[in-house]
C-alpha cells in the first residue's frame, strides 16, 4: 500500500518521525524508479526483437529481390512536382535495364523513360487512378531493353502518402515477354481455329453432358435447320425422333464411360421445317483442367444426298440383279487372264452348265475351253484395251459337252484407277440357229456371187484369179485392223467380184500385151461404175455395190470414177484398194511380168496417207512383214 506524505507534514513532526518519513518517501521513490527501469528494459528488449525481425525481413527482401531472375523490386519517391527518385532498387535492375542500382537511384528517369512511347499514357493513367484510391495498381507495358529490343514488363506498385506531401511507391517489375508471346501465339492459334471452324463445310458443335448445345458454327446450324441463337441451350434430342435419340444417347454414354471417340455415327434428324435428313457425326470428350469430362465436341456432315444416292444405288442394284438373273442373254464378267468371276443363269444355260457356280469353277482358261479359235480372245482383248470395247462380234464357242455354238458377243473393258485393265464385261446371245440359217443363205449367195464372178472369168481368166487373191488379202487386212466378222465377210464378197464391171470392157483391151492408149484406158476406168450398175439392185447384207464402185478412189481425191477423198470413202473400199494395188503389182499380167512384192509394198508405203488409207497400209505391212502372209 503506497504512503503519500507531503514535506509540510514532515516539518511539523519530531525528528524521529521525520527520519521515518524520509525513509518511507525514499522507499516509494525507489520502488517507482525500479518499476520504470524494469519497464524501460522490457521496452528495449522488444525494440531489439523488432529490430532483429526488421533486419531479417530486410535481408530476406534483399535476397529475394537480388535473386529474381526476371524481375526487380524498387521503392521510389514521387514529389509533388512529379520528380522521381529511387530510395531502393534491387541488384537485378542491372539485368533488366542495364544500369547499376546506384545509377538508377542517381537518375530515375533512365528507367521510367524506357517505357515504350505508345504505352506511356496507359502507365500514367493507371498510376493516377491508383493514387486517387490509394490502391495497388498493375499494368503490362512494353519496355526498351538494354540490347535495343522491346520486351513486355508487368509493373505493380502500392502508393503511400508521406508527411511532406510526396508519395512513396513500393513496387515490383517482372519480365513477361515469353508469357505475352505465348498469349499472342495462343490468340493467333485460337483465331485460326475459330476461322477454320467458322469456314468449315462440316458442322462443328459443343454440348454439355446433358446434350445441350453450348456452341455451334454456321454450318451446324444450317445442317440441323435452326439458327445459331436457337441452337444455344437447345437439347440435341429436340431434332431427333425418340427411337433415334435413345440409340444416340447410348452411344454417347459409352463415349463418356470409355473415352473412346465416336468416329462415324449416322443419325436421322428432323429439321425445324419438318424435313428429314441424315447426318454423320464424330465426337470426343471435353475435359476440364483436372481431366474430368464436362461435355462433348464433334463434327457433323450432312449425308442426306449420299444416303439417297445409296438408296437409289441399292434399288438400281436390285433392278440390275433382277435383269441379270432373268435376262435371256448371257451376261458375264471375266479377268483379262481368262477366268469368269461373275455369270448369270442364262450364261450357264447357253454353255450347258447347270449353274453359274459350276461355270465359274469349271472354266479356268476361257481362251482354250470356250473359244473354238483361242486367238480370237487374244485379239479382242488387245482390241478393247486400245478402244475400250468390241461390239457384236460373231464367233464360235464350245459348250460343256464339246459341241460348238455360234454367239454374238459384245465386250467392254473396266479399268482400275491407274488405267490398267481390271476385268472385262460381256454379253452373249446364242445365234446358232440364226447363223445356220444365214450360212445357208450365204452359201446360196456365195454361189450366186461365184456365178457372177465366173462371167468375168469367161472373158478374162487372169481377172478371175486376181479377184480371189484380192478378196483373201483384203479379208486378212480387215481382220488385222479389228473389223467385225460380219464386215470382213462383206468385204470378202466384194473382193471376189470387185472387177465384175470389166465384162463391159472389150476382151482384146483386157488381154492386150502392149501399153494402153488413153482411149483404151478410159474404157478400162468405166469398169468400176459398170460393176456398181450391175450390183446396185441386188440386196446384199453388206454395201457390196459401193465397195465395187469405190475400190479405185484415192485418199487425196485423185482416183475414179467420182474423185472421192478421205472419210467420204468407205473403210472397206479403202482396204480393197490397198489389196488391189498390192496384188496387181506382185503378180503376173498378160501385158507384163510381176513387179514383185517389195515394189508393191514400197508403193503403198510411199503413198501412205496420200493415196492409200494409213491404217490399211500399216495393217497390210504387218501381215506381210511380221506375220508371214503370202499371196497364193
Amino acid at each position: 500500500m503506497a504512503v503519500h506524505i507531503t514535506v509540510k507534514q514532515a516539518a511539523t513532526k519530531p525528528l524521529g518521525e521525520e527520519m521515518e518519513f524520509f525513509r518511507q518517501y525514499n522507499e516509494v521513490l525507489f520502488n517507482k524508479l525500479g518499476k520504470k527501469m524494469l519497464d524501460l528494459e522490457a521496452d528495449n528488449q522488444k525494440l531489439r526483437i523488432l529490430d532483429e525481425e526488421l533486419r531479417a525481413n530486410e535481408s530476406r527482401i534483399q535476397s529475394i529481390s537480388n535473386n529474381l531472375p526476371d524481375g526487380m523490386i524498387y521503392q521510389v519517391i514521387v514529389k509533388a512536382d512529379g520528380t522521381r527518385k529511387f530510395t531502393y532498387v534491387s541488384d537485378s535492375v542491372k539485368q533488366l535495364h542495364g544500369i547499376s542500382p546506384e545509377e538508377a537511384m542517381a537518375d530515375a528517369t533512365r528507367i521510367f523513360d524506357s517505357v515504350h512511347e505508345d504505352d506511356v499514357a496507359l502507365f500514367k493513367k493507371v498510376e493516377t487512378e491508383a493514387l486517387k484510391t490509394l490502391s495497388t495498381f498493375k499494368v503490362e507495358v512494353r519496355v526498351k531493353d538494354p540490347s535495343g529490343g522491346i520486351r513486355w514488363s508487368s509493373l505493380s506498385s502500392t502508393p503511400i502518402l508521406m508527411e511532406d506531401g510526396s508519395t512513396r511507391w513500393d513496387g515490383i517489375e517482372l519480365i513477361i515477354t515469353e508469357r505475352k508471346r505465348a498469349e499472342e501465339a495462343l490468340c493467333e492459334s485460337e483465331e485460326k481455329y475459330r476461322t477454320i471452324i467458322e469456314q468449315m463445310v462440316d458442322g462443328y458443335f459443343e454440348v454439355d453432358l446433358a446434350g445441350n448445345y453450348t456452341f455451334v458454327n454456321d454450318a451446324e446450324s444450317n445442317i440441323i435447320g435452326y439458327s445459331r441463337d436457337e441452337c444455344i441451350g437447345m437439347n440435341s434430342r429436340q431434332y431427333q425422333d425418340e427411337k433415334n435419340a435413345q440409340e444416340i444417347n447410348q452411344v454417347f454414354k459409352r463415349l463418356y464411360k470409355t473415352g473412346e471417340p465416336i468416329k462415324s455415327l449416322e443419325a436421322e434428324v428432323i429439321r425445324k421445317n419438318g424435313t428429314k435428313g441424315f447426318n454423320e457425326v464424330s465426337a470426343s470428350l471435353i475435359k476440364d483442367a483436372e481431366g474430368k469430362p464436362i461435355g462433348f465436341r464433334g463434327f457433323t456432315r450432312d449425308i442426306t444426298e449420299r444416303k439417297r444416292a445409296e438408296e437409289q444405288l441399292r434399288q438400281a442394284e436390285k433392278n440390275y440383279r433382277t435383269v441379270f438373273e432373268n435376262a435371256q442373254e448371257g451376261i458375264y464378267r471375266a479377268t483379262p487372264e481368262g477366268r469368269f468371276i461373275m455369270a448369270n443363269q442364262a450364261m450357264a444355260r447357253i454353255l450347258a452348265y447347270d449353274s453359274p457356280e459350276e461355270l465359274m469353277e469349271g472354266v479356268t482358261d476361257i481362251a482354250h475351253q470356250i473359244y473354238v479359235h483361242p486367238e480370237e480372245r487374244r485379239n479382242v482383248i488387245e482390241l478393247i484395251e486400245r478402244q475400250g470395247f468390241a461390239k457384236n462380234d460373231e464367233l464360235q464357242w464350245y459348250r460343256k459337252d464339246g459341241s460348238k455354238i455360234w454367239v454374238c458377243r459384245t465386250m467392254q473393258v473396266v479399268l482400275d484407277e491407274n488405267g490398267q485393265p481390271l476385268y472385262v464385261d460381256g454379253i452373249i446371245e446364242d445365234i446358232t440357229d440364226r447363223k445356220e440359217s444365214v450360212d445357208r443363205l450365204r452359201k446360196a449367195l456365195g454361189g450366186t456371187v461365184r456365178a457372177i464372178a465366173s462371167l468375168v472369168e469367161t472373158r478374162d481368166p487372169y481377172t478371175a484369179g486376181h479377184q480371189n487373191r484380192v478378196a483373201d488379202l483384203a479379208r486378212t487386212i480387215a481382220r488385222e485392223m479389228g473389223l467385225s466378222g460380219e464386215r470382213i465377210e462383206g468385204l470378202r464378197m466384194a473382193g471376189i467380184i470387185h472387177d465384175i464391171g470389166k465384162i463391159s470392157v472389150p476382151s482384146e483391151i483386157l488381154s492386150t500385151p502392149k501399153r494402153l492408149t488413153d482411149l483404151e484406158f478410159s474404157l478400162i476406168k468405166t469398169h468400176a461404175q459398170s460393176g456398181y450398175d450391175i450390183l446396185k439392185d441386188i440386196e446384199f447384207p453388206w454395201p457390196v455395190a459401193r465397195m465395187v464402185l469405190e475400190h479405185h478412189e484415192r485418199m487425196n481425191g485423185s482416183g475414179y470414177p467420182n474423185g472421192l477423198n478421205g472419210d467420204n470413202i468407205l473403210v472397206e473400199s479403202r482396204i480393197l484398194s490397198v489389196a488391189d494395188v498390192v496384188e496387181a503389182m506382185a503378180t503376173h499380167r498378160p501385158y507384163r511380168p510381176s513387179l514383185g512384192l517389195d515394189a508393191a509394198l514400197e508403193e503403198i508405203t510411199r503413198n501412205k496417207g496420200l493415196l492409200y488409207d494409213t491404217d490399211a497400209v500399216d495393217a497390210c505391212l504387218r501381215i506381210f512383214k511380221e506375220k508371214g502372209y503370202k499371196i497364193i
